[in-house]
């Protein structure tokens, strides 16, 4: 019985162990921000997706940079919402944060 338990406790743990999980961090090239409120639209849309955890918007360079959990979301995610919101999303650069 005590091994029983022994055995349910650690595999328990081990489930709940996200060893895969990773933060990323992906910048996308928004290349049709015309107005001020574009980078505000961006940055919303994106932060309803879920696993994003920080979000920054540039009007001036056409970029959003993206902090997010890659085992909630994908980078395929994040470009679909953006166009989704009438926006086209052009180069990726994605990093794990250190």
């Amino acid at each position: 019985m005590t091994k029983l338990l022994t055995f349910l406790i650690l595999s328990l743990l081990v489930s709940t162990n996200p060893a895969s999980a990773a933060e990323r961090t992906v910048t996308l090239t928004v290349d049709n921000m015309y107005c001020e409120a574009c980078p505000y639209i961006v940055k919303k849309t994106l932060e309803h997706v879920s696993g994003v955890s920080k979000v920054s918007v540039s009007f001036k360079e056409k970029i959003a940079v993206v902090v997010f959990d890659d085992t909630m979301t994908s980078v395929k995610d994040l470009t679909g919402a953006v166009t989704k919101a009438w926006f086209s999303v052009g180069a990726e650069e994605l990093s794990t944060a250190a």
